[in-house]
């Protein structure tokens, strides 16, 4: 290659790069200063150190994968989106574990392949290949002398690890001794926690892998983990070159887990059917998704610790998704009701796109305390409802987030589009046009902030007056709705006393009980007449007479009585 080529290619890539980069600030990139930027990417890196810290001395993982991925990726993210700020280089931790032992045939990891499409084309470019469920649980080395477990090592970090030799020995469900002639045996799998009945579809992971981790470093073995914890055998580094002549020879050896639900693929929809059978089969053990393998694979001499081109997975749908916290939106219902909505950046769960969860009161907001900015786990509840599981991170610096104040509105305020009354109001008229109020065609929550915005709707019957060249000139509505509209303001004054007060908000009589009640019968109600009918309660009785003697309605009764209205 001449050295003109190698300088275009050079400047090619540089270019591609800084486009790249530039891309990545306009769209992913937060919009912090200098201060802030250091203080967020430093205080991610100290609590992802932290994690490491925790997994690789205690072999424990105080966190989801999919978390603990998300978050590095996210580092990864601001450390490119500020160069001129932080090193786009993580700093090497000065507390790493001094691993005792040192495994003979390193552990590799796996490629994660992200979707269908790209294990498709994974699989079109091998052949020879072989899948089995991918286990959750913890990665082990085991090493046999004559036949006889002499080793178990933790998976640490790939090329060393803690000695588990002595829990190892004590597990009912690893082979302690095997049948073979050969001196040395080496195998690499996974200790996990055997269950009952186990459907991966219906009952997740259930911390399995932390049960056996857990296990793995305490001081002494519970019974439970001496009965429960299994190992499933994923790789003879240095067995046969052959897959199947592999597997026979670990079946007779006397290893169960791993060879029996090892199968050969020849295509994605053989793949695509093994990994929905074991999602949706019973199992005795949790897992995430599948591996797929290539037969024939380098000796274990030559593997090192990074994931390999030979091997793959190909996990589950997410019980759980992150998404980012945007924005916090706070409604105000007919009733006065406040109900928290957190907006999130777009993320797809289950072939459903989430984009807004609803907390409920701003109390239950407040005891989640997330603000824009925030990371949070999602999960579908019933009917594929989304909802929030967990904050996996904060910002630093937060976005502050001030909430409605709670004590201005109740089911009788914001009768009018007064300022800061506007969502309660719009929502009274929503009611007041529905199938429960008025019923008026094809007019709903739009239609009724086109005309508050307007200003041509400023009280609850205000747009009785409007005419027909009044809703025409309304941005938004165009001729034909507005005639729509037109015909049904005018089919509203056809409406008698019994369709006008439950749509203004009196719901406390049953329709079928109006039977020939007047406006001027209800004026003369009081609390007592209200509680002696058996229809209501002492806090019923009370809203009942309040509603009926609350300044605005008696206004709105006397202009429906002013206009026609039957009852008033």
């Amino acid at each position: 290659m001449t050295l003109f080529i190698k300088l275009l290619i050079g400047l090619l890539l540089l270019y591609l790069n800084s486009y790249a980069v530039s891309g990545q600030d306009h769209q992913d990139c937060p919009t912090w200063n200098k201060a802030q930027a250091i203080r967020e990417v430093n205080v991610l890196d100290a609590q992802l150190a932290r994690w490491d810290k925790t997994y690789y001395f205690q072999g424990i993982s105080q966190v989801d994968d999919d978390i603990y991925d998300h978050l590095l990726q996210q580092r990864a993210l601001w450390r490119g989106c500020f160069p001129q700020w932080v090193s786009a280089e993580v700093p090497a931790s000065s507390e790493t574990p001094d691993f005792p032992l040192r495994h003979p045939v390193v552990h590799t990891g796996l490629i994660k392949l992200a979707n269908i499409q790209a294990v498709m084309h994974w699989i079109s470019q091998r052949n020879n290949l072989w899948i089995q469920p991918k286990i959750d649980g913890v990665a082990v080395t085991l090493i046999y002398q004559n036949g006889r477990l002499s080793s178990a090592i933790s998976r640490g970090n790939n090329t060393q690890g803690e000695d588990w030799t002595a829990h190892a020995l004590n597990l009912k469900g690893i082979p302690r001794q095997i049948r073979t002639e050969r001196s040395r045996l080496v195998v690499q799998g996974e200790l996990f926690w055997r269950m009952d009945n186990h459907i991966q579809r219906r009952d997740g992971g259930q911390n399995a892998r932390s049960k056996v981790a857990g296990a793995m470093v305490s001081q002494a073995l519970s019974s439970e983990a001496i009965d429960r914890i299994e190992f499933w055998l994923w790789e003879w580094p240095d067995g046969p070159e052959d897959m199947a002549d592999r597997i026979t020879q670990l079946k007779a050896m006397g290893f169960t887990y791993g060879t029996d639900n090892t199968r050969p693929v020849a295509s994605f929809e053989d793949a695509n059917r093994w990994y929905q059978h074991w999602f949706n089969t019973v199992l005795p053990f949790a897992r995430d998704g599948v591996v797929i393998r290539q037969g024939n694979r380098p000796a274990g001499g030559l593997w090192i610790t990074k994931p390999p081109l030979w091997v793959a997975a190909w996990k589950y749908p997410a019980e759980n998704i992150i998404a980012e916290v945007q924005s916090i939106d706070f409604n105000v219902g007919r009733t006065g009701r406040i109900s928290a909505v957190v907006n999130v950046k777009p993320v797809k769960l289950d072939d459903k796109w989430i984009r807004r969860i609803s907390l409920g009161s701003p109390a239950r907001w407040r005891q989640w305390d997330i603000h824009p900015g925030d990371r949070v786990s999602l999960t579908l509840a019933g009917q594929a409802v989304p909802q929030i599981n967990q904050v996996i991170w904060r910002l630093e610096q937060r976005i502050d987030v001030v909430a409605p104040d709670e004590n201005r509105y109740h089911a009788l305020s914001c009768w009018t589009a007064a300022q800061g009354c506007e969502q309660q109001f719009v929502s009274r008229l929503d009611w007041l046009s529905g199938k429960q109020g008025l019923n008026l065609k094809d007019i709903g929550p739009k239609t009724w902030q086109a005309l508050v915005a307007s200003g041509k709707v400023t009280d609850m019957t205000s747009w009785l007056s409007l005419s027909a060249e009044d809703l025409n000139s309304v941005p938004g509505l165009g001729q034909v709705t507005a005639q729509k509209v037109y015909q049904q303001f005018v089919s509203a004054r056809a409406k008698g006393i019994e369709k006008w007060l439950p749509a203004l908000g009196f719901t406390f009589i049953p329709a079928k009980d109006w039977g020939t009640l007047d406006w001027a019968m209800l004026q003369e109600r009081s609390y007592d007449d209200w509680l002696s009918d058996g229809h209501l309660g002492k806090k019923g009785a009370a809203q009942a007479y309040e509603f009926i003697h609350h300044p605005q309605v008696v206004l709105f009764a006397q202009r429906l009585k002013a206009m026609g209205i039957a009852g008033f």
